[in-house]
């Protein structure tokens, strides 16, 4: 992570995070770093589907649909992100971390990840 907040730094470039997986933990990893109030613009932990759709603006029917655990659904969770973030590279992630909750369509490890850079 060092060298991603060097890198970021010095490029002038600001990261933002929607997270629902991780609980937080990708913002952890950036913020626990000295120089990361420099380069880290925003995190949301959207754990549920409700705060999908409440904060991130996620349309309901693509939760329904396709899950909160689909490419679908991490596609709009960035695309969303950076209309509401001042960052110029946003993330989002979701998944399955387990240990359970996984199902043969959609296994405990399954893991989406967006990046919107602007």
């Amino acid at each position: 992570m060092k060298t991603l907040i060097r890198l970021l730094i010095k490029k002038k470039l600001k990261i933002s995070f929607a997270e629902s997986c991780t609980g937080g933990l990708l913002a952890s990893s950036i913020t626990s770093i000295s120089g990361a109030s420099k380069i880290f613009s925003l995190g949301l932990i959207t754990y549920s589907n409700q705060a999908k759709i409440k904060i991130l603006k996620v349309n309901k029917n693509i939760i329904k649909k396709y899950g909160a655990v689909s490419h679908e659904c991490c596609s709009a969770m960035v695309k969303n992100l950076s209309k509401i973030s001042n960052a110029n590279i946003n993330v989002s992630i979701t998944g399955i971390a387990g240990p359970k909750g996984g199902t043969k369509e959609k296994p405990v490890g399954l893991v989406y990840i967006g990046i919107k850079k602007r």
